[in-house]
């Protein structure tokens, strides 16, 4: 069994979208052939040269403007009628992480990724909303804040394996809406005193 894991964020190293991907595919584990694309550095062409004959797709990716980013965006309409021939069993697995506590900020971005999946003619799966991305920086995948995410991207990759379609998922950190603010504005202000602003510069207006 072939599995691609398309990697859509424009980091293309230390985001969390390469820490979700290197995390599924732990949990996928050494039977089935994986693959690693980036559709910020590959071509099309590339791509769909390498994900050919894959069961699953799994596109891991940011929220950008509560939609998919622009790069992937291009690929998406650019891979459309190739992806069905070089795939044309595969099921999809979009996986969407935003800097949102909430993760039905992701909502949109799963919609549009239904609509890629109809417009392709490839088998909907399952599709994971992830809030909260900001706490991939404190602590490690599935441990801490992130334990309840760990444990969601653990399912995914179960049905991943049993190329199952489920209801799509939505989660958010092991901890309350008002400490992920609070850290958030911390972690700001950390940076501004940092970069050589003060605090009260963050609030003026332009």
């Amino acid at each position: 069994m072939k599995i691609a894991v398309i990697n859509g964020s424009p980091k293309i190293k230390n985001g969390a979208s390469e820490n979700i991907s290197r995390f599924m595919i732990e949990r996928l584990g050494t039977e089935p052939e994986i693959v690693v694309c980036s559709a910020m550095s590959m071509r099309c062409e590339e791509i769909i040269g390498m994900i050919g004959g894959s069961k699953a797709i799994a596109f891991v990716f940011p929220l950008y403007v509560d939609g998919i980013p622009s790069h992937l965006l291009r690929f998406l309409v650019e891979a459309q009628a190739q992806i069905t021939e070089a795939a044309p069993e595969a099921t999809l697995y979009p996986i969407i992480n935003c800097g949102f506590y909430e993760a039905r900020q992701t909502s949109l971005a799963i919609d549009m990724m239904k609509s890629f999946c109809q417009q392709s003619g490839l088998r909907w799966g399952q599709a994971l909303g992830i809030g909260g991305g900001g706490t991939f920086t404190a602590s490690p995948i599935g441990r801490g804040p992130t334990r309840k995410i760990g444990k969601a991207i653990g399912l995914l990759a179960k049905n991943i394996l049993e190329l199952k379609t489920a209801e799509n998922s939505l989660v958010e950190p092991d901890i309350p809406r008002f400490i992920y603010i609070f850290a958030a504005h911390l972690g700001w202000k950390t940076q501004a005193k940092k970069n050589g602003l003060k605090v009260k510069q963050l609030y003026e207006r332009q």
